[in-house]
């Protein structure tokens, strides 16, 4: 039986992970899948299309996993899960040296806030404006500004382990958002 579209995308995923974008090749996808490379082409223009496709499935299955793990019942709770899911992730992201994946065409730390973490804030954003625990005027853009605080952060934090970045960065954005201090 031929694989979808999502599986094939997945499957090359799979590749990238294990082998880094480079070295996972269409044919090896075509293999798994069972079909001709053709077939792969009609569905994908290229390699990079097809990488791109699998990072948008990627991409929901993150946002997909964070959402089911905020519990917190407030829109200010859940930012505050965020910001500590964020460093967590972090902290044992450093553990790898990098994702195997990562010489791929798209910038895996890059994707992940932008197809992520942005519209998710935004989401909880939108969320508290109607819940009135905040009034963001542009939840989109406002939410950028609290993932590159966040990136920042993490990045303090991978430089110095010792202080505590995780405050500070969650302070930082009850700022942005209009949350008075804790």
């Amino acid at each position: 039986m031929a694989c979808t579209k999502d599986e094939m995308a997945r499957a090359f995923l799979a590749l990238a992970d294990r082998y880094g974008y480079r070295r996972a090749t269409v044919e090896e996808v075509a293999a798994r899948c069972r079909i001709s490379k053709k077939t792969l082409y009609e569905l994908f223009e290229s390699k990079a299309a097809l990488y791109e496709y699998a990072l948008g499935l990627w991409a929901e299955d993150q946002r997909a996993a964070v959402e089911a793990r905020l519990t917190a019942s407030s829109p200010e709770g859940r930012l505050a899960q965020w910001v500590g899911f964020a460093f967590a992730d972090a902290r044992e992201a450093s553990a790898a040296v990098r994702h195997p994946a990562a010489d791929g065409p798209a910038d895996l730390v890059t994707e992940v806030n932008e197809r992520v973490f942005a519209p998710l804030i935004r989401d909880l954003l939108v969320s508290g404006n109607e819940e009135g625990t905040w009034t963001v005027a542009d939840p989109a853009l406002t939410a950028r500004f609290c993932v590159a605080v966040g990136v920042e952060g993490v990045s303090r934090l991978l430089g110095d382990p010792g202080h505590d970045t995780e405050s500070s960065t969650l302070e930082a954005i009850r700022r942005i958002v209009g949350v008075r201090e804790a």
